[in-house]
């Protein structure tokens, strides 16, 4: 079977249509759904005997074994459907061909991981070797990491991913805590993981102003055909006044000043709570940190974290706010039935 770069395009949408059970494709309604991402990624569609030679591959030992329903017909024309209603390319492992390919895009990658702007491959890579089996550790795994397969929105990340770098506006059902759906059209811009969820920054039409949405409380994405409006914020630096997700308006952003017990300073000097951090010369025990950013929930959920190991210093509305939250606790235990 002729292979080229698009290859793998058209069996991850052939999968799609292989896996969708509410309804019937034949080698035409294929056709057009693989061309269609085609024409959508600004490429040449394929002709009828590409596709017959791509599902055959799929179909091969070389490709990756998939069973069709055979007799699945609706007149004269075949259809096409995996004859295992839970099967999916992405449930089963790398055949050699693809994790040949994985191997090397991830050997291109590791050149890179040394500058500080790919940083993050000094993770992806061992998470994506261990993902898909490709380091052998005997009947151990050598790495682990935290996360929560169970997490609700987890699946909309790669749809959310794709409108983005599309330039598309969507339709958001969005589901609050103890409140009605809620149907709203945003300009999608930035996706962000804080503390093991998902949350997607955009441009909310009823508010005229930048939102954030967790994933786990949408309920629904719909592209919709309205004008795309472009945002001139750099994502990259967006982030580094703050702690987690919660930006708030029109505040700068303070030196806070943090004081943590003898068991817990050298914690928190080798994992420091944000990039501003700095010892503070001033205290000459060494047990003061301080980092600048603006004061959100996220900070108040990060100082409380410690526990009795850590004393805000300073600013005093943080030290207030502080205080407020501590005497909260203590009522709730204080009249406890």
């Amino acid at each position: 079977m002729p292979t080229n770069r698009h290859a793998q395009i058209r069996y991850t949408v052939l999968d799609k249509c292989f896996s969708n059970f509410n309804k019937e494709y034949n080698y035409q309604d294929l056709l057009n759904e693989v061309n269609r991402v085609l024409y959508e990624l600004g490429t040449e569609g394929i002709q009828l005997r590409q596709l017959q030679y791509d599902i055959a591959h799929m179909k091969s030992d070389a490709g990756y074994g998939i069973e069709l329903d055979e007799e699945l017909k609706i007149g004269k024309k075949r259809i096409f459907r995996y004859l295992d209603k839970g099967f999916s390319l992405a449930n089963n492992p790398l055949n050699v061909e693809d994790a040949e390919q994985l191997e090397t895009t991830l050997a291109i990658l590791t050149r890179y991981k040394s500058r500080e702007e790919f940083n993050w491959l000094e993770e992806l890579i061992p998470r994506m070797e261990l993902a898909f089996d490709l380091a052998s550790t005997g009947d151990n795994s050598a790495i682990s990491y935290q996360e929560n397969p169970d997490l609700k929105g987890r699946e909309l990340v790669g749809v959310l991913f794709n409108v983005i770098i599309k330039k598309s506006a969507i339709e958001v059902e969005y589901k609050p805590y103890n409140k009605d759906i809620e149907v709203v059209n945003v300009h999608p811009y930035h996706l962000k993981q804080h503390n093991n969820r998902w949350f997607l920054f955009c441009y909310n039409e009823n508010y005229q102003a930048l939102s954030n949405y967790p994933l786990d409380r949408i309920e629904s994405v719909k592209e919709i055909n309205i004008d795309y409006k472009e945002t001139s914020i750099n994502w990259l630096d967006y982030f580094d006044d703050i702690i987690g997700v919660t930006k708030p308006l029109d505040t700068n952003a303070e030196m806070v000043h943090l004081k943590f017990s003898d068991n817990r300073i050298n914690y928190v000097l080798t994992k420091p709570l944000h990039g501003t951090q700095k010892l503070d010369r001033s205290d000459p025990s060494g047990l003061t940190v301080k980092i600048e950013v603006i004061p959100n929930p996220e900070l108040y959920q990060l100082i409380l974290s410690f526990g009795e190991d850590v004393k805000v210093i300073s600013p005093d509305e943080v030290v207030s706010v502080v205080k407020e939250k501590i005497n909260s606790m203590y009522n709730n235990y204080n009249h406890a039935g």
